[in-house]
């Protein structure tokens, strides 16, 4: 039996996912200034829907190929996949919610993580946005922080964030362009190679 605010963010995900369909529709591709895209997943895996959250995720990747995606958004993809039984893919979605916040899952199991000294590049990378989406994060169970801690150290993890915080270490004090791009390139090739390793 669903609860009310479990039917009332399955509603917030079926009129978000509908205004996206309705712009692709109407205009033959989605620009969507508000974010929208991050929410639907979100709202569905809060309105106790993980299977309606995979099956707009699917289309989310093909129509959305480069996204970089959001922190919570990331986060509520690794939770959907996890809760219809796809840890693989779970993991590959917690491994980017990783790298996109470094301070959310240590958040979410109480192991909070001080603020390093190196480049955040963007609002959503910094500690304090942890408090913008606070109100999200009631969601994961005591058992999937558990699973989002073993992750976290786990070697591959350990492995790939410590390599970014170097990176980005690096990139905090380094002003010269050419390095700045050849430290960035660096840093994506190592990731893609992880990635691949994931597959």
């Amino acid at each position: 039996m669903l609860t009310n605010e479990q039917k009332r963010y399955r509603e917030r995900a079926n009129r978000a996912r509908r205004e996206l369909f309705k712009e692709k529709e109407k205009f033959g591709a989605i620009s969507d200034g508000s974010g929208k895209r991050y929410l639907v997943c979100v709202y569905f895996v809060l309105g106790g829907a993980p299977e309606k959250a995979v099956e707009f995720l699917e289309w989310f990747e093909k129509e959305f190929p480069d996204d970089v995606g959001e922190p919570a958004f990331l986060l509520y993809a690794a939770l959907a996949y996890y809760r219809v039984g796809f840890p693989q893919k779970a993991r590959r979605y917690l491994l980017d919610t990783m790298l996109s916040n470094l301070y959310l899952l240590p958040y979410l199991f109480s192991r909070p993580l001080p603020t390093q000294d190196m480049w955040h590049s963007s609002n959503w990378a910094q500690p304090d946005y942890i408090e913008e989406i606070e109100d999200l994060l009631e969601g994961p169970t005591s058992q999937e922080r558990e699973w989002f801690q073993v992750q976290f150290d786990d070697e591959l993890f350990t492995i790939v964030r410590n390599t970014y915080v170097e990176t980005f270490h690096a990139l905090q004090h380094e002003k010269e362009l050419d390095s700045r791009r050849r430290i960035l390139g660096e840093w994506r090739s190592f990731v893609s190679s992880c990635r691949e390793r994931e597959t």
